[in-house]
């Protein structure tokens, strides 16, 4: 009996160590398998979290591109691309949040970023404008809005990297030379995709679903270059973007609206809007401010409506779109200081071919920039 149960201590000794070094490989093993989180350290610059193995969170403020219209499915979007390389080659996560609007300007892109009621940390973040925004402003008033985005960017996230992207599409080469300008100016990244479209060895029509936005293929072009570029900035060790002085004066921060009309004729409550679809019908609002944008609905009945400021007719906006949608339309910059009226009249027109009733414009509000702010 003693040599037995002399035998059984010393094999319980042995099976001690054995026991714990299994549990130490279990344990290894287990931490190796638990997916990184997003509670990673935000005193890290983008940078410093990739070559520390840290996850990324990203930002994207963009128009249809930005959101990677053209793509057959969603992983065939520039971001679902840019995600699955940097998982796949370096084993960091990147998770990915999206201010965008087919269609949209940096206008409404500022806009809608001064609306968005939570900010979370951003590592990283992509401006996607330029196509649209040359059909609707003059260089001048991109360049405006534009800073006054990437403003808005530093100021909400004042640690995030900035990657601008001109548009393989953007034949303005006014509209590039801006984006370049201001990039330079905050140390921002420029990606510009149109040389590199170019250079491809495949043309335009092979890249794009319509000449415009980039097909599967052509999204691949863009997560591709992004890539190497942040490779690069890394191995440069690269400052983030900055925030210096503004180089265009009128480059504000802050917009707001204005729902208090002073007059309206013909035009009629419904849900969110002031509604109507008879012909002379107005509305009015007072403000103060340089810029001025309006809150209105796209939809696929939706008709011209005249802008006048103090009595002058200074352009006309189309609200017709193939499916219902809220915008938020730039209309003019450059105002004097002082008070101003802006009047919308509905014209009766409208771009819908096919549309047997009249075109209704339904308006919400008139978006403003506070004089005060400097």
């Amino acid at each position: 009996m003693f040599i037995r149960g002399t035998t059984l201590k010393k094999n319980a000794k042995s099976f001690i160590p054995f026991a714990a070094i299994a549990t130490i490989l279990l344990i290894s093993y287990i931490l190796q398998k638990v997916p990184k989180t997003y509670g990673s350290d935000d005193s890290l610059n983008v940078y410093q979290k990739f070559q520390a193995g840290q996850p990324i969170q990203y930002l994207v403020v963009g128009d249809s591109i930005g959101r990677g219209s053209g793509a057959e499915n969603p992983n065939l979007t520039w971001f679902k691309q840019l995600e699955n390389k940097m998982n796949d080659v370096n084993d960091i996560p990147l998770h990915g949040d999206y201010v965008v609007q087919s269609g949209s300007t940096a206008f409404e892109g500022l806009f809608k970023l001064s609306q968005r009621k939570k900010h979370d940390h951003k590592d990283l973040i992509f401006i996607v404008f330029g196509e649209n925004d040359r059909k609707y402003m003059k260089v001048d008033d991109f360049i405006m809005t534009y800073e006054a985005l990437i403003r808005k960017v530093k100021r909400l996230h004042p640690n995030a990297e900035l990657f601008t992207i001109t548009e393989s599409s953007l034949k303005y080469e006014e509209f590039a030379s801006a984006i370049e300008l201001l990039s330079k100016h905050y140390r921002a990244t420029n990606v510009d995709m149109r040389p590199i479209f170019q250079t491809s060895g495949y043309t335009e029509k092979q890249l794009t679903k319509d000449l415009i936005h980039p097909n599967g293929l052509g999204y691949q072009f863009y997560a591709n270059a992004i890539y190497e570029q942040f490779l690069d900035n890394t191995k440069q060790e690269k400052p983030i973007a900055s925030l210096p002085s503004k180089l265009h004066a009128g480059s504000k921060l802050d917009l707001s609206e204005v729902d208090n009309y002073e007059k309206m004729i013909g035009f009629r409550p419904r849900g969110d809007y002031f509604t109507s679809n008879e012909k002379g019908s107005l509305i009015e609002y007072n403000f103060k401010g340089s810029i001025l944008g309006v809150k209105l609905l796209r939809s696929p009945d939706g008709g011209e409506v005249a802008v006048f400021i103090d009595g002058n007719e200074i352009t006309s906006l189309n609200t017709w779109w193939p499916f219902a949608r809220e915008r938020y339309l730039f209309i003019t910059n450059g105002l004097s200081p002082g008070s101003h009226t802006v009047r919308f009249e509905v014209t009766g027109r409208t771009m819908a071919s096919d549309l047997t009733t009249l075109p209704y414009v339904r308006i919400s509000s008139i978006i403003t920039d506070d004089i005060n702010h400097y």
